[in-house]
């Protein structure tokens, strides 16, 4: 409340002085505050950083108060024509580096303010040498690679000469697991018969489930879309009130802005060609590491092809042991469905009585979901004689700052705003407890 009369007295001053008559004072002129120099130094590893971007930022409002580009010591200076004091930030940026700041600082003239800035990319030194190290790694691993071509050689020739060593005797498996399979698809059909009616009955009662959480996420959701409308509504009147501050503040930011953008213009030229020396650098090293990836790529593909000679000699080989192994594990197959015709058959006894258990619940469940929407409409009706309090309150405020804008009655109309406030704080207590009162009967039903 405090802050809205201080506010209405800044946007009515001047104004008072041809409404207001009262017996003659002494006027105290208080002294503009005084006129402050710094210098800021950016650094990185001891070394000094050009261009970059260095702002002075007031803690209380948030206000550019100073800006400029370091130069080629790495330093800036700034003058602030006025300054009372106040707690500042001082910021210093660069496309290079992580950004760094000093905080809760109290400006005194001709303090030089040091901060250390860690680099984000890498110089084109370090790309340089780094390139030099990735291409001897590559040449490295061309060597390993064209030795691993020369073992896969070696191992086609032993392939080729054991794969004819691999038959085993097949016919008494086949009967085995044919018998398996038999008993089997018997098991499967009874299982089959059992499940097909407890489907039914969880069929059944799923609908009733889907129905109850159909009404309770509508009914959930048309709550949140209108608590969302009614926090739109107080944001919007928050806002009003800020503009009317805001828009005595904003011709004291004018030159501080344009000192601002002039400095960010030099920042942006300096470290544009920083990064086109950084790029330059990058360019060759790309090119270095790509010759020596294609001498890579040619060992690769020689690689390839031996390994690929071994792998169908292996292949052949393993041929004659995977026939038989194939009917032994077609054997142990019919073996295991046999067993699991047996699970399946209890299984679907067992879903019989859940199905059973989840039709019931589901009854009980769209019988919460209905009484939650009545209890909601409930609520609706009192949101309602809130609403329209709120439209009443509305041009009350609307009446009061027409009036404002006149500069007349100032005292009269900031005991109306008062009150006012008042009725809108109240207004919104009871928003408050019914939309708790929304979210424990919601809460409550699932």
């Amino acid at each position: 409340m405090k802050n809205l009369i201080f506010l209405f007295s800044l946007f009515l001053f001047p104004f008072l002085g041809f409404s207001v008559h009262k017996p003659t004072k002494a006027i105290r002129i208080d002294r503009p505050a005084d006129a402050v120099t710094v210098t800021v130094a950016a650094k990185s590893l001891g070394k000094p950083i050009v261009g970059a971007m260095v702002k002075i930022v007031t803690k209380v409002g948030n206000i550019t108060i100073g800006a400029a580009a370091t130069d080629n010591t790495g330093s800036a200076s700034i003058a602030v024509p006025t300054y009372g004091n106040q707690l500042v930030t001082i910021s210093v940026s660069h496309s290079m580096y992580r950004e760094n700041t000093l905080t809760d600082v109290v400006l005194v003239s001709g303090t030089t303010y040091t901060l250390d800035l860690k680099s984000r990319t890498e110089t084109a030194e370090d790309i340089t040498e780094k390139a030099e190290e990735k291409v001897e790694k590559i040449e490295e691993k061309t060597e390993k690679v064209e030795n691993r071509a020369e073992g896969y050689d070696q191992d086609a020739e032993a392939y080729a000469k054991n794969k004819e060593n691999a038959e085993k005797s097949q016919e008494q498996l086949r009967k085995e697991r044919e018998e398996a399979e038999r008993l089997a698809a018997e098991k499967n059909k009874a299982a089959e018969d059992k499940q097909k009616a407890a489907d039914q009955q969880r069929t059944a009662a799923e609908k009733q489930a889907e129905e109850a959480e159909r009404i309770k996420q509508q009914e959930a959701e048309r709550v949140a879309q209108e608590a969302k409308k009614r926090e739109e509504e107080a944001k919007k009147r928050k806002e009003e009130a800020e503009a009317r501050e805001k828009a005595i503040e904003n011709s004291k930011v004018q030159s501080a802005k344009e000192q601002e953008e002039k400095a960010e213009k030099e920042a942006e030229d300096k470290q544009k060609e920083q990064q086109k020396q950084k790029d330059e650098a990058e360019k060759k090293a790309k090119e270095e590491e790509d010759k020596a990836k294609e001498a890579r790529e040619q060992a690769e593909k020689r690689e390839d092809e031996a390994k690929e000679r071994a792998e169908k000699e292996k292949e052949a080989m393993r041929e004659e042991e995977r026939k038989a192994e194939k009917e032994a594990e077609a054997k142990k197959e019919a073996e295991k469905e046999e067993k699991e015709a047996e699970k399946k058959e209890k299984e679907a006894e067992k879903d019989q009585k859940e199905a059973a258990k989840k039709e019931e619940a589901a009854k009980e469940e769209k019988e919460a979901a209905e009484n939650l929407k009545k209890t909601l409409e409930g609520f609706d009706k009192e949101q309602k004689k809130i609403d329209k309090e709120r439209k009443d309150l509305a041009k009350d405020q609307k009446d009061i700052d027409d009036k404002l804008k006149k500069g007349k009655n100032v005292e009269k109309l900031e005991k109306k705003q008062e009150k006012l406030n008042k009725k809108n704080e109240k207004l919104d207590k009871k928003e408050q407890k019914l939309e708790k009162k929304r979210k424990k009967a919601i809460k409550k039903s699932k």
